[in-house]
């Protein structure tokens, strides 16, 4: 006769499910979906930060290697990169091929 066991807990019960999934790829859509819920407000930069930002961008060159914060879709994202392009007409900083907006900088290093 076997020993008794405890109850398992609730955030093991459905481990013991997981080989059954019958749909590939639906753990990592809930998760996308969860972040979409889970968005951050865009946070009012400063005037010391934005001024920072100014003479950052500023001193500026193509080929430069830089570190910038910048919000999208709900999130801070952090990119370290080389600068492809600097846009001032449209407003547009470019860092491993992605534009990023001058509105949407948070932190420039």
């Amino acid at each position: 006769m076997s020993k008794p066991r405890g109850r398992m807990p609730i955030s093991e019960r459905a481990k013991q499910f997981a080989p059954f999934a019958a749909v590939g790829g639906l753990d990592a859509a809930l998760a996308r979906k969860e972040r979409e819920h889970v968005r951050k407000a865009r946070a009012e930069l400063l005037d010391d930060a934005a001024e920072h930002i100014n003479e950052k961008l500023a001193e500026m060159y193509i080929g430069d290697t830089v570190e910038v914060t910048y919000y999208q879709n709900g999130e801070y994202i952090t990119v370290r990169g080389s600068v492809d392009g600097i846009n001032k007409g449209r407003r547009v900083l470019v860092i491993n091929g992605v534009e990023i907006h001058f509105k949407d900088l948070y932190s420039v290093k």
